[in-house]
């Protein structure tokens, strides 16, 4: 019982957290600090009503190792701060499931899938972008210079001749073409990302693409502005420039449904 509803709050809780960012770029702080107070609230009452309290150990371990991830990656301005926090509060929320199959336990296997589902929303959402600004595509072709292109061939002819032979090795030069032309095309999204506008269209929860060492506001931070923030920057700029960046908040979600369904996405494969 206790299980169910964790992952009713858990479900329930990202997803709101996850459109919400879609549509404003921004993650509730409050929805996320609730979904923590309530894990740890039902974790505490389970503890004490069996007495054993390794539920709420494992809560505080995976809550507190999360944190950590969340702040390096918020510190080198890969994810925002809403990000980090929707993934402590499923941490702390699910650090082990007596229902789901998982091989390790249910807040470690959920971190693991989220890399996979992670690069494959990045994928589906960098694709979208470039169909909304046809110049990332320009730019695309526009870096694939001689080596690179010999290169790409080297590694497609010899992924085909090993696929008749040896069909895992063929696999792995397979999946570095992939990667090879996914790292040039993120770099051409970049592009999309950033434009500059006139000030009096800058809006609350826009995420800036430059720094204002004045108003101690800089890029790095990947974060919506606020509205006091907005006021201060059109009474000291006339021009702006901001980035969409990849909204990730629906990352979560769709990992913990994932994992809840089908368990390790490694294992999968074998």
């Amino acid at each position: 019982m206790f299980e169910l509803l964790l992952i009713a709050i858990a479900l329930i809780g990202s997803f709101a957290a996850g459109f919400y960012d879609l549509k404003t770029s921004n993650i509730p702080d409050t929805l996320c600090i609730l979904m923590i107070i309530v894990g740890l609230t039902v974790h505490s009452f389970y503890s004490f009503l069996t007495g054993d309290f390794s539920i709420l150990t494992s809560s505080l371990l995976f809550g507190g190792w999360f944190l950590a991830f969340g702040f390096l990656r918020y510190y080198t301005g890969q994810w925002g701060g809403g990000d980090g926090e929707i993934l402590v509060a499923i941490g702390i929320l699910l650090p082990k499931l007596t229902i789901a199959n998982t091989y390790f336990p249910f807040a470690l296997s959920f971190f693991i899938n989220s890399f996979f589902v992670g690069a494959a929303y990045s994928i589906f959402y960098a694709l979208i972008l470039s169909y909304k600004t046809p110049m990332i595509y320009k730019k695309f072709f526009k870096s694939i210079n001689k080596p690179l292109m010999i290169l790409i061939i080297f590694l497609f002819l010899i992924s085909l001749i090993l696929f008749f032979f040896i069909k895992l090795l063929s696999i792995f030069f397979f999946l570095m073409l992939v990667l090879i032309i996914f790292w040039k095309f993120s770099k051409s999204v970049e592009y999309g990302f950033y434009k500059k506008i006139p000030v009096s269209k800058l809006k609350v929860d826009d995420m800036l693409g430059e720094d204002i060492p004045k108003l101690k506001i800089y890029k790095k931070y990947i974060r919506g502005l606020t509205k006091d923030e907005v006021k201060k920057i059109k009474k000291i700029k006339k021009y702006v420039v901001i980035r969409e960046g990849i909204r990730y908040g629906l990352v979560f979600p769709l990992t913990l449904l994932f994992t809840l369904l089908f368990g390790d996405i490694f294992f999968l494969f074998f």
